[in-house]
């Protein structure tokens, strides 16, 4: 029984090497063809030749051309194959050199065996400080250790089919044609969907592919590609490309069966046809935005999707907005997504004030069947219940795990939830989640009892609660998250704008007006998203503009 590749195997391999010896095989390849090539010359020359002498020479120059063939096709095959074997191996210690560096910048390190071993943390003295540097730390023993898997398996994988086709080469015939493809692509993993490391499980897996394998895989199954948390947004969105395409399709056929009009029986089709307009036409805007499809599913009781404002994987700062009751592509999204290209403009501006050029991106993460208003006061899918958020709350963790997951550098994240989002919310942070700062809004309750809960550093918890919101602080799920220790409470109402002698910021009204640009709600909103904590407008003694309403009746 051989032993099991190791760590130290693989750091040992060199793929250069491997290259060398398919160069000397290529040179030699060529000299047997040419040589194959001059015996058919000699063949062509002799054919004036007749006699019983010529016949046997003809035979024998002809076995010699068939035998330098197959000599030339299995040196080629053969060079294929080293080939393919010296590009799997470096896609594997790829995976090594990414698990190394990310150990490394937490102080830890990667033995031969493939274990993490962590630094012992020595407290503070702060309990939320401590939780946040164990959640950091836990994330990156998450990380790292799917990556060493990953790099392992392609290893023995790769060890085994390597010598099972070359021995089949040895023994068998081999045909000019035959591939140079090491077996089959390995399937992305199992059973990881909507747990919070499986996001590191998927990046690992497709970090562990090679280009040519990459696009196959988004070419043939973008089922296995479009929804997986971990892969970058480019490569998600050529895959989700065309799997809107199919559900196109299938929602057009089904609504000319149904008919047009939403009655009773035909919600779903056409709340699937409309979700599928609203998705096309964000995609299909012009006005200089990239924008990247993460998710298309239209097979529970509500689409889902996810859809950028920006470049995720190249943004140095990256906020994931989490919407509450009724939200769906079909009734929200067109109208979020022009909310949020004004908001990562003023997030924008705000990063390039501080001397920061890194750009700015805006996830709609609709990727939860949000309760909507048909589902009533008491049934499991209720917004009075705490079923839907509980339910999909590893998959908002894994989502934010994913951003980082599929960088090679991470960025600045930012989570704004609003009404039941953060409810949902709540719950996510209480996961292992990759999260810098949160900012709730019209919350009707949390979960989260302490920052130290929600693994959090200290001041990065934020909660917006406008005066008249008759939703914000019911505590319908939870205590109002204005009352957890260290929150830091901001503004909703009426504002200076910071740095500003006269100019206003506008208040939020009732429960659907804190993403505004133009508002004090998005003002902070938006500074958070960019790393401008220091900008955040705190709760005023008393409001400007509600002062001189109230001295107006004095001076008539």
């Amino acid at each position: 029984m051989t032993r099991p590749i190791n760590v130290r195997d693989i750091r040992a391999f060199r793929p250069a090497l491997v290259l060398e010896v398919v160069h000397r095989l290529e040179v030699q390849r060529r000299r047997v063809a040419g040589a194959t090539s001059v015996a058919l010359r000699a063949r062509s020359a002799g054919e004036s030749w007749r006699g019983p002498a010529a016949a046997r020479a003809s035979g024998r120059r002809g076995d010699v051309v068939v035998q330098l063939g197959d000599v030339a096709a299995r040196l080629g095959v053969t060079a294929s194959l080293l080939r393919g074997l010296a590009a799997r191996m470096e896609t594997s210690l790829d995976l090594l050199r990414r698990a190394e560096r990310i150990a490394q910048n937490r102080g830890a390190r990667t033995d031969a065996d493939g274990l993490v071993h962590v630094p012992y943390r020595f407290p503070t003295g702060d309990a939320t400080t401590d939780a946040h540097v164990g959640r950091l730390d836990a994330l990156m023993v998450d990380e790292v250790g799917h990556c060493i898997a990953e790099a392992q398996r392609i290893a023995a994988e790769t060890d085994a089919d390597i010598h099972r086709r070359l021995l089949m080469g040895a023994v068998e015939a081999v045909a000019p044609t035959v591939t140079e493809h090491l077996a089959v692509l390995p399937p992305p993993p199992e059973g990881v969907g909507g747990r919070p490391d499986g996001a590191f499980a998927n990046a690992a897996w497709w970090r562990g592919l090679t280009q040519v394998e990459r696009r196959w895989a988004i070419a043939n199954r973008p089922d296995w590609v479009g929804s997986r948390d971990g892969i970058p947004a480019w490569d998600r969105h050529q895959a989700n490309l065309l799997l809107l395409a199919r559900v196109r399709g299938q929602a057009q056929e089904e609504l000319r069966r149904a008919g047009t009009i939403p009655q009773r029986t035909a919600v779903g089709t056409w709340e699937m046809a409309k979700s599928i307009e609203a998705i096309d036409a964000v995609l299909a805007k012009r006005d200089g935005v990239t924008r990247h499809l993460l998710l298309i599913d239209v097979t529970g009781p509500v689409v889902r999707s996810v859809t950028t404002v920006g470049d995720i994987d190249r943004a140095g700062h990256v906020t994931t907005y989490v919407g509450g009751l009724s939200t769906s592509p079909h009734s929200t999204l067109v109208g979020y997504d022009e909310r949020m290209v004004r908001m990562r403009r003023l997030a924008s501006g705000q990063a390039r004030a501080a001397g920061d050029n890194s750009d700015v991106a805006i996830v709609l993460w609709m990727g939860y069947p949000a309760p909507q208003w048909r589902d009533g006061g008491i049934f499991r899918r209720s917004v009075m219940r705490e079923d839907v958020a509980r339910d999909w709350s590893d998959d908002l963790a894994s989502f934010t795990n994913g951003i980082d997951a599929s960088r090679d550098m991470p960025a600045h994240q930012t989570l704004w939830a609003h009404s039941y989002g953060s409810v949902l919310a709540g719950l996510a942070l209480q996961h292992v989640m990759r999260i810098d700062d949160v900012a709730l809004f019209g919350s009707p309750g949390t979960s989260l009892g302490s920052l130290a809960q929600a693994g959090l550093k200290p001041g990065s918890l934020n909660v917006l609660a406008a005066p008249t919101d008759p939703i914000a602080g019911v505590e319908w799920h939870g205590r109002d998250p204005r009352s957890i220790p260290g929150v830091a409470t901001l503004a909703a109402v009426c504002s200076l704008k910071p740095g500003s002698t006269n100019e206003l910021l506008k208040g939020s009204f009732l429960h659907s007006n804190y993403v505004d640009a133009a508002a004090t709600a998005g003002h902070n909103l938006a500074v958070i998203a960019a790393g401008r904590p220091d900008l955040r407008v705190g709760l005023p003694t008393s409001c400007p503009a509600l002062s001189l309403r109230r001295a107006a009746p004095d001076q008539r």
